[in-house]
């Protein structure tokens, strides 16, 4: 039996590549739902992704790359969840609130509590959109 953790550890490096496979194929292509707004002209991405990593966002790489995205960030919430925010090329802002990969494996991957978390983006990001 694979322990947890190297379980976890193989699946962090087998599936991202698994993923851009099935993207280049069209499985997946264009953007998720849950609009959430749009960033300020004069913000710098950077700045962005500073600021959500200090507020407990880290990389989502078990996640599809929408079409366009350059950001693409997730939070755990409780062990099961995730708020999961996506940045894109032209300053489009989305995000929504899931099972984490981690905390439910079919639920995250068959989209079974997928819901928008506007108010929670509105809050956390109100300095960064217009």
């Amino acid at each position: 039996m694979i322990h947890y953790n190297n379980f976890w550890k193989l699946v962090y490096k087998v599936y991202p590549p698994v993923l851009r496979i099935l993207e280049k194929v069209g499985v997946h292509k264009g953007r998720q739902d849950f609009h959430i707004g749009s960033l300020k002209e004069d913000i710098n991405i950077s700045n962005v992704f500073n600021y959500l990593s200090e507020n407990g966002f880290e990389d989502a790489v078990l996640a599809w790359k929408d079409t366009g995205d350059v950001l693409n960030m997730r939070r755990i919430d409780n062990k099961i969840y995730q708020y999961h925010l996506r940045i894109f090329n032209d300053n489009e802002v989305k995000g929504h609130y899931e099972y984490s990969s981690e905390g439910n494996p079919l639920g995250h991957i068959f989209e079974k509590h997928f819901e928008a978390s506007i108010d929670f983006f509105n809050s956390l990001l109100a300095n960064y959109l217009k």
